[in-house]
């Protein structure tokens, strides 16, 4: 994917530039404050990538800590559900 870099007073004379060309031809739009990198501007499709990526590492984690626990998934079910009904 390309790079770019704008500054914030760049970016905003360019918005829509920008825009299309991180739409169009892929390309990865950093934004700048005096120099130094504030935000970037990606494809959607992406960012629904990194999401995905971000949630299954998210799940890894969580499976690898309830492994080390030892806790059954019936505590688990049993617990969770006591939680639900009180705050009903």
């Amino acid at each position: 994917m390309n790079t770019l870099n704008y500054s914030i007073a760049e970016g905003k004379k360019n918005f829509s530039k920008i825009i299309k060309a991180s739409e169009e031809k892929k390309q990865e739009i950093i934004i700048t404050r005096r120099g130094n990198p504030v935000s970037v501007i990606i494809p959607y499709q992406e960012y629904k990538k990194n999401r995905k990526r971000e949630a299954l590492r998210a799940i890894q984690e969580t499976r690898a800590i309830y492994h080390q626990s030892e806790i059954t998934a019936k505590e688990i079910y049993e617990t969770s559900r006591r939680i639900l009904e009180e705050k009903a």
